[in-house]
């Protein structure tokens, strides 16, 4: 069952429901109205589609097979217009090629028939909590663009090439300096320098942003005119995903007025001054990094925290005064020597980190912490400058769990048109990815072959009913046409671009090669045949012979053991054979917990 906020969530949402069947839709149709915003009703994909066009709903619910126009047809056409639209695709168990044609649309919602009323609802108010979560995205992407045009509104700005030439000008940087955008773009960033007293500064510029470290201080140049005007730089390199530097940008406060009065103050006066400048320009250029923001001494104790930074934890400015931020992180660990160490070499600390809020929610958060220094270069504070992405992994990780479930469907529908139970699937899958774990795979690997085994057996949806269900045993015409099903079963997957599904048709079609070279359909041998397809085959065996099938009874466990370790280094790879029966209690385990009734 779901909860009642899931409940209230749907209230939110516009459903366009398709089906051919007048009975299942007015009963589907009765119970929807209750829980949706607004509901709009179509027996066949020709008026589903004119109901889409005229009332974009924000999600389809559609069988497959109806007259006129099916929900396929009807599908790729709303996705003509809507690539994103979020579609359920209802289908019977025998509706296998219309599932994959549904893949190739790239819908991932799937719920079998019979329709179950909670799992319909449950499958939507998921979808709903996806659509709210693109919003909320969609809505922080424009946030931040708002930004970008705020800093170029207010700030003077230019972007640099790696060889140092000018790419990017805003107008105050045009206004400033007398050049036209034309006249900046392509120069050289170093160039209208006042004299040439500066050179050891400007070579310090460029060693310093060229060790990816952020530059900071006074420049002079001069104006197309010929005036001098001063201006407080701050540059910073920016990289790509591989760490190396694509460009520079430099954010410049004209200082030139205040410059000027420095000029003629004394000599203790102007150095205090600069150091109060100094310390105010290092808080302003760490808040335009980022808007979340809080301010740690070097122990790692608040110091204060901003608005945005205090409301993503539930806390007020004045809680989190005083706290120690490595608390508030889960899994700290030696968190505050690490970035402090990190902090004095570079300047900054980047990394993604899960901090505890005051009602005991995490959030996950891509934070930069940067040091603020004193005149004297010495470390007296550091700035924590977040970013929520708490939606955006919870996004992705929903779609990753869609990809799992439609493997069970899929898998589920195979074992339904076998006649076999789809706990059959589910211990393949467990006791695949032990073996995969003893063997020393890693848990990645293995959590992947416990995913994509339940499609070993995809390819018998193309295998005749009076062979597939035969109680006897077959002829060898008949067992011949069996054997196909490992390359049908490789046709139907290979053809999507998936890692997991790729693994999957891999699986599907070698787990019938044998270690020996005697198998089918390539005739592979040894270490030819894929890990994941010879782990999955000795699995797939051992639970088929203990489970009750149309042509046999189940055998026992000695002489299912007794069968696996004769066909060691025939059947089956012999280091999974040794590695099955010295774990072989665990694996005894799994099954029984999921022993078929």
């Amino acid at each position: 069952m779901f909860k009642d906020n899931k409940l209230q969530n749907l209230s939110s949402v516009r459903v366009l429901y398709v089906e051919d069947d007048m009975e299942t839709r007015e009963e589907l149709q009765f119970m929807l109205a209750h829980y949706v915003g607004a509901l709009y009703s179509a027996k066949n994909g020709r008026e589903g589609l004119e109901l889409f066009k005229e009332h974009r709903p924000d999600i389809v619910v559609t069988d497959i097979q109806m007259p006129e126009v099916n929900g396929l047809s009807m599908s790729a056409d709303i996705r003509a217009i809507n690539p994103e639209q979020p579609i359920v695709i209802l289908s019977a168990y025998n509706d296998v090629e219309y599932l994959f044609r549904a893949l190739e649309l790239e819908i991932q919602h799937y719920i079998t028939k019979p329709i179950s009323v909670d799992r319909l609802l449950n499958k939507l108010s998921d979808i709903t909590e996806q659509i709210h979560l693109t919003r909320e995205v969609e809505k922080s992407h424009k946030l931040l663009a708002q930004y970008k045009l705020l800093v170029d509104e207010k700030a003077i700005v230019a972007k640099i090439d790696i060889h140092g030439n000018i790419t990017y000008v805003n107008q105050h940087f045009c206004e400033l300096s007398g050049y036209s955008e034309a006249e900046l773009l392509g120069q050289h960033y170093l160039f209208s320098f006042e004299t040439t007293e500066q050179e050891d500064l400007l070579k310090e510029l460029k060693n310093t942003v060229l060790e990816k470290k952020k530059w900071q201080g006074m420049l002079k140049k001069r104006t197309k005119a010929g005036n001098i005007y001063v201006v407080d730089v701050t540059v910073v390199a920016i990289v790509n995903a591989q760490n190396a530097i694509e460009e520079f940008v430099a954010l410049m406060v004209d200082i030139t007025e205040v410059y000027e009065k420095f000029e003629r103050l004394s000599i203790n006066l102007k150095q205090d001054l600069r150091e109060q400048k100094h310390y105010l320009h290092e808080y302003e250029r760490a808040l335009e990094i980022g808007t979340s923001l809080c301010v740690i001494d070097t122990e790692g104790t608040i110091v204060s925290a901003n608005k945005n930074f205090s409301t993503t934890l539930n806390y007020s400015s004045e809680e989190l005064v005083g706290q120690s931020l490595c608390q508030l992180i889960q899994d700290c660990g030696d968190f505050k020597d690490r970035v402090l160490t990190k902090v004095k070499h570079q300047g900054y600390s980047s990394r993604v980190i899960k901090i505890i809020g005051k009602d005991g929610s995490y959030h996950t958060l891509s934070t930069v912490i940067v040091g603020i220094h004193n005149q004297q270069g010495e470390l007296n504070s550091l700035m924590s400058l977040s970013h929520d992405i708490s939606e955006s992994i919870k996004l992705n990780e929903e779609i990753i769990e869609t990809q799992k479930e439609l493997i069970y469907v899929l898998g589920e529908v195979v074992e339904n048109r076998s006649h076999e139970t789809g706990l059959h699937i589910k211990r393949v899958a467990l006791i695949s990815e032990l073996l995969a774990r003893k063997y020393g795979l890693s848990d990645e690997h293995a959590a992947m072959i416990k995913t994509a085994s339940p499609l070993h057996d995809i390819g018998k949806v193309g295998i005749p009913d009076e062979i597939l269900h035969k109680p006897g045993k077959l002829s060898d015409a008949e067992f011949h046409i069996m054997k196909k099903h490992a390359d049908m079963g490789f046709q139907l997957l290979n053809r999507l671009d998936k890692p997991l599904i790729k693994m999957a048709a891999t699986i599907a079609h070698e787990h019938h090669e044998f270690y020996n070279g005697k198998g089918y359909p390539a005739g592979l041998d040894g270490e030819h045949i894929a890990i994941e397809a010879r782990i999955v085959s000795i699995v797939d065996v051992f639970d088929a012979l203990g489970s009750r099938r149309i042509y046999k009874e189940p055998w026992s466990d000695q002489d299912i053991i007794n069968y696996l370790n004769s066909n060691k280094s025939i059947q089956f790879d012999p280091e999974l054979v040794d590695l099955f029966m010295a774990n072989i209690d665990e694996i005894l385990y799994i099954r029984n917990q999921l022993r078929d009734d």
